[in-house]
């Protein structure tokens, strides 16, 4: 009896697994109706394969769900790093660069139906034109015109000459904006200046907003290191943090330290999508940095 038992229990780790015979099956299974001590062997062995079962599966579960949430911060790191500097180079290919005044710059054509058209020089490939108010000016109607080329139209487009045409059948007086700090130019009409220049000032709202934004950085740096101690805190005011630096990063990346722009809305416009990109590529880089210290930390 004895050795059937020793047989029995060699054959059991395979018998629980359920890789052995029919007629091999047979005779354990009689074996375990007569022998007790067999029996609880079995359920020994049971037991020890559902405990490895579920304290192995469980760590291997969550180590994956680590390596594909790492994978798509890093994706989406690159994305964010990717579309950061492409919007920023568009941005400084697209500027404007205002053309200052000068006799062969344009030309103007008066119709016989009232119209007058103003065809600029193949230089210029972009240009405003902005009516001012008749009420405040004397009854004479003020417009001014911008004209600017990019670096983008003059290397990659060709848009040939630009034309512009306004009716002429009222008092009007045009302007050309050099945008330069010079006065602005009177090219058609009645001036109602004769004695004075007008000219066109930049806005420095820009700069306003960047020391806006270091004054920001600088509280959240001081609250940061007043909370170092508190994870919890900490953690809040660096995602805060990353926000105006995003802004002061985003302003360097499009502008560089010019705070003075002839075109405000299309300048902040910019900044402030550059800065969301920005502010991603940060937030997920301190994430990916702060998982790679965990992982370091555990293997030590």
């Amino acid at each position: 009896m004895k050795n059937e038992c020793n047989i029995i229990r060699d054959i059991l780790p395979l018998y629980a697994e359920d890789m052995v015979s029919e007629d091999t099956r047979t005779f354990v299974e009689s074996h375990l109706a007569v022998c007790e001590s067999c029996s609880e062997k079995l359920n020994e062995i049971k037991k020890t394969a559902e405990f490895i079962a579920d304290t192995d599966v469980a760590p291997l579960k969550k180590l994956k769900r680590k390596l594909r949430m790492k994978k798509v911060q890093t994706i989406l790191f690159t994305a964010a790093l990717v579309c950061s500097v492409i919007l920023s180079v568009v941005s400084v290919l697209t500027a404007p660069q205002y053309i200052p005044y000068s006799d062969g710059l344009f030309h103007i054509t008066e119709r016989t139906d009232g119209t007058v058209i103003l065809t600029f020089d193949e230089s210029v490939t972009g240009y405003t034109f902005t009516e001012g108010d008749a009420e405040t000016s004397g009854g004479i109607e003020i417009c001014y015109i911008e004209a600017w080329n990019t670096a983008w139209d003059l290397h990659f487009i060709k848009r040939g000459e630009q034309s512009i045409v306004f009716s002429a059948d009222k008092p009007i007086a045009v302007y050309y904006s050099q945008n330069n700090g010079e006065d602005d130019v009177f090219i058609y009409g009645t001036n109602p200046n004769p004695n004075g220049g007008m000219r066109t000032l930049p806005r420095l709202v820009l700069g306003q907003y960047l020391i806006l934004a270091i004054f920001a950085a600088v509280i959240c740096s001081v609250l940061l290191f007043v909370f170092r101690r508190n994870e919890n805190v900490k953690v809040w005011l660096e995602r805060i943090l990353l926000a105006p630096i995003s802004y002061i990063l985003a302003h360097i990346c499009t502008k560089g330290l010019l705070i003075k722009t002839f075109a405000m809305p299309r300048d902040f416009l910019i900044i402030i999508l550059v800065g969301i990109f920005v502010y991603c590529v940060l937030l997920l880089g301190m994430n990916l940095l702060r998982s790679k210290k965990d992982v370091y930390k555990t293997t030590l």
